[in-house]
Parts: structure tokens; sequence; C-alpha cells
């Protein structure tokens, strides 16, 4: 069946060491994001990069093409890196940091993840890690960058970008999430072979932004990405589910009680429930 839908377009920005393994996991994600939650959201999102997009352009510096061509005309940008810099531009460290703050600047999304994949040492190039990790540290104080060891994690950090993006904005998606709609997350266990994992489900019909889950039993370990945190999903999309590993003893006990709280258009939720291993 046909929907209406806003049609956004997100630059994926790069330098050269990113595989197109990495690429094509984030087209992945881009296209079961759309076929997921794109009704949902009244929205489609359509990714644009120089190595698909750009036309050829004589006579002028290539970064000054790819910003006019591609850049501009995008309402967002998700910039990956791994342990290159890139090649200078005329005013920046690289293309891809150019473009970063191109698009910052007039007020549109930015999203930065830096790969922590196994590489072999032996093909770094020094001199670009050290560039990359002082442009990085220069970051800090205005940037969330996170990281992604494995496939999952990168679709996962899509996921939420494009559902946080969308989420954000104030055109046909943002009217669509104010109509009387509201989340609702449930906590569950479920098994898989030898472990327990603790699904975050929304089964509401509106973004839960800020989902965090605790649970009353001190010898249960909820796993995430910063074993030091509690975990944080910074939105949830309608329908959407989110899995964290469960670590518990032989002799904790089997029971606990699960609180999700989260926002929406009420302000802050919470829905409490009994969870068991069994």
């Amino acid at each position: 069946m046909a929907y209406s839908a806003v049609v956004r377009r997100l630059l994926i920005s790069c330098p050269s060491d990113i595989p197109r393994t990495d690429l094509a996991v984030v087209h992945q994600a881009i296209t079961r994001w759309n076929g997921v939650y794109g009704e949902q959201f009244g929205a489609a999102v359509v990714p644009i990069s120089w190595g698909e997009n750009a036309a050829a352009e004589f006579g002028r510096p290539p970064q000054d093409a790819i910003n006019e061509q591609l850049a501009d005309r995008c309402d967002c940008c998700l910039a990956l890196f791994g342990n290159r810099m890139g090649t200078p531009s005329a005013i920046a460290e690289s293309g891809t940091a150019e473009e970063i703050e191109r698009l910052s600047n007039g007020q549109k999304y930015v999203g930065i993840l830096r790969s922590r994949r196994p590489i072999n040492p032996g093909t770094i190039d020094l001199a670009e890690a050290v560039r990359l990790e002082a442009y990085l540290k220069s970051l800090q104080r205005t940037s969330l960058i996170l990281e992604y060891a494995d496939d999952a994690q990168l679709a996962r950090h899509v996921d939420t970008m494009l559902s946080v993006v969308i989420s954000r904005d104030q055109g046909r998606a943002s009217d669509l999430l104010t109509k009387s709609r509201v989340a609702e997350v449930w906590a569950r266990l479920v098994r898989e072979g030898n472990q327990w994992l603790l699904v975050l489900h929304n089964t509401g019909d509106a973004v839960a932004s800020e989902v965090t889950v605790a649970v009353d039993n001190a010898q249960w370990r909820i796993m995430t990405d910063h074993h030091e945190m509690a975990p944080l999903v910074q939105a949830l999309p309608p329908g959407g589910e989110i899995r964290f590993l469960v670590i518990a003893g032989f002799s904790a006990p089997r029971t606990a009680l699960c609180t999700v709280t989260w926002k929406d258009e009420r302000g802050r939720q919470t829905n409490s429930a009994s969870v068991r291993l069994v």
C-alpha cells in the first residue's frame, strides 16, 4: 500500500580506509529502516556519497564540486573514520572534515562513528593516525563520537541515528508524531542458546527517547557497549526492539523487577515488569 513520506538525503562521508563492506552495512541498515519504520515516521532516507552520486566536473577543486553537487543538498551526514584522516582540502583537515563542518554550520544533523575493527598494525600510516586522533580529540567537547567493532554495532548505530534524525525534524515526520501518539516500552527476557537477552520493545506508536532500564537484582548484570554505564537508548522507534545480554550467576535469584523509563510527548514515563530466568 502506498503512503506519503518526506524524503531526506543522508550524506555518507569517509576517508578511503573505510572498506566497502562497512559502506554496504550502512546501506543495508538504511534500507531496513525505510522498510520497517518509514511508513510509521512518514519518512524515507536516501543515502548519498561522492563515489556513487558525484558527477565528473572540470575546472575547479574536487571538494568544491562535491559540496555543491552533494553536501549542500543533503539534510544530514554520517561520517565514518577508521585510522586515516584523509586528504586535506583547501580549508579543512580533510574532505570529510570539511563536509562535517559544512553541514553542522547549516544546522544539520551530523553523526560521527569510529571503526574499532581489528586491523594489522603494520598497515597503519602512523602520521595519518596521529592526525585523526588530534582531530577527533578536538571534537570531543562538542560531539558524541561512537565506536563500532562489528557489523551489528555499525547497523545499530545507523538505525538509532536515523530515528533521532527523523524524530527531530520539524516537517512531515514531526507532524505525524504529534497527533496524540505515545510510546510504550516493555521489557522481557528471551533465551537464545545458552544466553539470556533482555529485550526492550516499543509497542506504542511514537518514538521513545532517552530509554533506560534497570533491574532490582544486584546479581544480574546487563551488558552494554560501555560496561560501566546503565543501558541507554537515545531513540526507540514504534515497533522497535533492542537487546542486551544478561549475565547472572548460578546462585543468583531467578526473578527480578525490571523498570523501564523513557520520554515521549507526555514527559517521562515508566513501566515495571517482573522477569524470570527459566
